[in-house]
């Protein structure tokens, strides 16, 4: 009895391979998963779309390994699935050999959020325009805690430079607005300074006379 192994080349060389080659007609006796450590093997079965009995070409079988790779990928598996065919006589059993690295933790990619607006309550001194201009912020702008305690620092900076008859403390919160945008609420407390009380005259001359 003849037997041979086909092994079905994929990416670049796929594309590379004779046509004839590629429409080449598979009557299917059997089809196998093999290595799948990870997801059960009939959740893989479960998307293969050629049976025992029907006649597949190597482009079935390419869209059967992507369905198997798909499943594989949602279940964050590491790994590659390599099909191939082996030949008894007139009939074929269909191969997906997956080499199973196990779950992988997925990348995530970090996007710095951008300013959607800046909100001031709490300033009665100064009014917001001023504080928004000095904080060097602008609608649009990516955001890092380094750029908002940047921009808290000028906005203390501006009350300092006013030098008003006020004591100031500032505290930064932000608001997720959606869509990858957040907005930066400035809550400033003003305080009035205490006028220091000034001694009277007599009570200095009564001192120095005690003494």
């Amino acid at each position: 009895m003849r037997h041979s192994t086909t092994a079905l080349l994929l990416g670049a060389t796929m594309l590379a391979a004779p046509a004839a080659w590629a429409e080449t007609v598979y009557n299917v006796a059997k089809v196998t998963i093999v290595g799948s450590k990870t997801v059960p093997t009939d959740k893989l079965y479960a998307v293969v779309q050629e049976h025992p009995g029907q006649k597949v070409t190597v482009n079935d079988i390419i869209a059967d390994r992507d369905a198997i790779s798909k499943v594989l990928e949602d279940a964050h598996v590491g790994g590659a699935v390599k099909p191939s065919v082996k030949t008894t006589g007139t009939k074929s059993e269909i191969i997906f050999s997956i080499e199973d690295q196990g779950v992988q933790a997925p990348i995530v990619t970090k996007v710095a959020p951008k300013l959607d607006a800046e909100i001031f309550d709490g300033n009665v001194s100064i009014p917001t325009d001023k504080l928004a201009a000095a904080s060097g912020l602008s609608p649009g702008d990516d955001l890092s805690n380094e750029k908002i305690t940047a921009a808290e620092a000028a906005i203390m900076a501006t009350y300092k430079a006013a030098k008003l008859p006020v004591s100031v403390s500032i505290n930064g919160e932000n608001k997720v607005v959606g869509n990858g945008k957040v907005d930066v609420l400035w809550h400033i407390t003003e305080t009035k300074a205490k006028a220091k009380k000034k001694k009277a005259s007599g009570e200095d001359e009564g001192q120095k006379l005690d003494q």
